[in-house]
Order: structure tokens, then sequence, then C-alpha cells
């Protein structure tokens, strides 16, 4: 693998996401919680709309750093056994402590253990946990990513690439509208393993989220002209960001109110829908955006902050969940008589320094690398947290 210099952007936008996903789980517990008001549900919906590009982000940034590391000479195996040692193993470690402390040992090692086991391949340890193995699907399927768009940019001039960009994300969306459809075809076929991907895990199914990877790759190959669309093309994408943005929070807010009362929930923002695919693209751009006017500003307080954060943002998101356990016995002890938005808030921020502080403690550490962390000199831009 070549080595090429960092886009500086993408720890940014490593950090804006890793705080916009700590910012989703916290709003989901205090969702939920005695004396939430109507008030609180509208800030959390707008807080909510603000963060939901993490996921997405987090996705295109694993397709731009891939494309754009390893455009020449590629050598599988050692290019897996690098995400096995990275991703893998703190993934398993992590998944080990969540599985302890949700589900126990009490009915034995050998039953507890092999429930564990399986729950590894489906990420069930833990809420957050689903991620990990959604997007592992794409660095063991990345060879094909890569023969298919590197056979695609050979044959197309390069006046039609945002075209066939166009026309990919026009079958992502048709794919997200039958995603039932879909799924009714797979269970009838029944084949094993392959229909629950379609049914009960399809929300970790790569296919359901790979027009964001396939974006990532068409930016890492062309990182200059992928910049260029950003600038020429804002009005158009902070356009479409902001519309749905209000369309959105329009429908969440009006879907609380509900013949038995008031009902904070925020199940009209799933992901895996038509509309939102529109909504998450334009805020890919937006966050893209805001990545390179602040790396443009150069070094920065805020800058520095955000760039360590996404510098330890995989091992972060990994130890988050518990972090959030551990904000809300502070906020047991010090902030239960706070309103909601404000308990959540702190909350948010207890999680995030937690995190990022735990990982910049293991980082430090001889194990640190197999449980989240990395090492303290960084030699190039790493795909892990992606």
């Amino acid at each position: 693998m070549a080595h090429k210099q960092r886009i500086t952007e993408i720890e940014l936008l490593r950090g804006f996401a890793f705080l916009a996903v700590a910012l989703q789980h916290s709003i989901a517990h205090y969702s939920i919680v005695e004396g939430i008001g109507l008030h609180d549900g509208v800030l959390m919906t707008l807080f909510l709309m603000a963060a939901k590009f993490a996921v997405p982000v987090f996705i295109f940034i694993t397709g731009m750093v891939l494309f754009y590391n390893y455009e020449g000479q590629f050598n599988y195996f050692s290019f897996l056994r690098k995400r096995l040692s990275d991703i893998i193993i703190p993934y398993v470690l992590w998944s080990l402590v969540y599985f302890s402390l949700n589900y126990g040992w009490n009915e034995g090692v050998i039953q507890q253990g092999w429930k564990w086991f399986l729950m590894l391949f489906t990420g069930k340890g833990s809420y957050h946990l689903w991620y990990v193995v959604m997007i592992f699907q794409f660095y063991l399927l990345f060879p094909v990513f890569r023969y298919v768009i590197f056979k695609v940019r050979r044959m197309i001039p390069p006046g039609v690439y945002i075209v066939c960009i166009i026309c990919t994300g026009l079958l992502f969306v048709w794919l997200t509208d039958h995603i039932f459809t879909i799924g009714d075809l797979m269970a009838g076929i029944q084949l094993p393993g392959i229909a629950a991907m379609f049914t009960k895990y399809v929300d970790r199914n790569f296919i359901f989220f790979f027009f964001y990877f396939v974006l990532g790759a068409c930016a890492g190959l062309r990182p200059d002209l992928w910049r260029e669309w950003i600038r020429k093309g804002k009005w158009i994408y902070v356009s479409c960001f902001l519309v749905l943005f209000g369309y959105y929070t329009y429908i969440v807010i009006e879907s609380f109110q509900t013949p038995s009362g008031m009902v904070i929930n925020f199940n009209k923002v799933n992901l895996l829908r038509p509309l939102m695919v529109f909504f998450l693209v334009s805020s890919i751009c937006v966050f893209y955006q805001l990545a390179m006017w602040m790396n443009e500003r150069g070094g920065t307080r805020y800058n520095k902050i955000i760039l360590s954060i996404g510098k330890y943002s995989y091992g972060a998101y990994l130890a988050h969940a518990l972090m959030l356990r551990v904000s809300y016995t502070f906020d047991v002890q010090f902030f239960v008589y706070w309103p909601v938005i404000f308990r959540m808030l702190m909350s948010f921020v207890i999680c995030v320094l937690f995190s990022y502080l735990l990982m910049m403690l293991l980082s430090r550490m001889p194990f640190g690398k197999w449980v989240g962390g990395v090492p303290a000199k960084r030699k190039k831009l790493e795909t892990k947290a992606s």
C-alpha cells in the first residue's frame, strides 16, 4: 500500500460522527424517562436530526479511506489480517464485556459461552455492536467492490461519473423502498443464514448501506474532484438538508400525539427509509463541508479537540455504551431533579469525556491496541474507526 498524504478532514469527520453516535444514544435513553415533556421531545428531535448522519458518515469514511489508500497493488490476506487485529479483536473483547453485563454467566460457562459466541456474528451483545457486524462486511467484500468500481471507472469517461453515481443512488433508494418485499422473498427461499440477513438482521446487512460506501469510494479515488463537487454543489445539498430536516422534525413531533396521550418516539426517522437516503446523503455533504471549512481555518483549539476525538473514535465507540451506564449513575446522584433535556446533555458530555479519556489512556499501554486504543504515533491514516 502506497503511503499518501493524510486527508485531515476525514479525522474531523470521525470526531463529528462519534459525537453524533453518543448523542443519539443519550437521546434514546432519556426519551423514555419519567417526567419528560413535549418541549423536551421537540429539543431531542432537533438534536437527533442533527446527529442522524453518524452511521452513513462512518461508512462513507470507510469507503473513502480504503479506496484512497489501496488504489495500487493489493494483498487481500495482509489487508484482512490487519482488519482482524484492529477491528475484530477489540470487538470480541468488548462484546465479552457487554455480554457479561447484560446476560451474565449464571446459566453455566459452556451454555453462555456458546450464546456469546453466536452473538459475535449478530452484534446482539449490546445495542451498538450491530455496526461492527455490518461494517466488517465491507472489509470482507472490499476486493469485490474494488474490482467492480475500478472496472466501471475504466469503462466510462470522467464526464459520466456523476451520472453513474446518481444511478447507483437511485438503485439504492429502490432497494430501501423494497426491504420488506425482498425480505419476504428471501424468507420464502429459506437459505440457511442468508434469509435472516434480509429479515431479522436486515438492519446490519451491508446491502442496505452500500451506497454510502460507494460514495466514499468515489471520493477516495478523486479527493480533489470530490472537494470541488462539495464546494460547487453547496446550495443543492444544503437546501435538500434543510428542507428534509424541517420535514422530518415536523412528522416526528406530530407523531408524539397518540390516542393514549403523548409518547416520545423516533420511529419515523429509521435509517432504512427511501426519503431518508436523500437526507443522509445531503448530511454527509454538509458535514464534509464543515470539516473542510474547519481544516482550512488551521489548528484552532476546536480542531485539535475534534481531531483527537476522531483519532480514538473506534475504541470510544466500543466503550461508549458502558460509559453511558456510568453517566446514568452520575445522573441519579446529582442531576435527577434537573430538566430532562439538561440531564440528557450532561449524560452525553460525561459519556464522551470518559470514553475519550479511557481510550487515550489505553492507547499508551502495551495491550491498548487490542481493546480499541491506537498507538500514540500514527504513521498513516487508519481505517479502523470508519
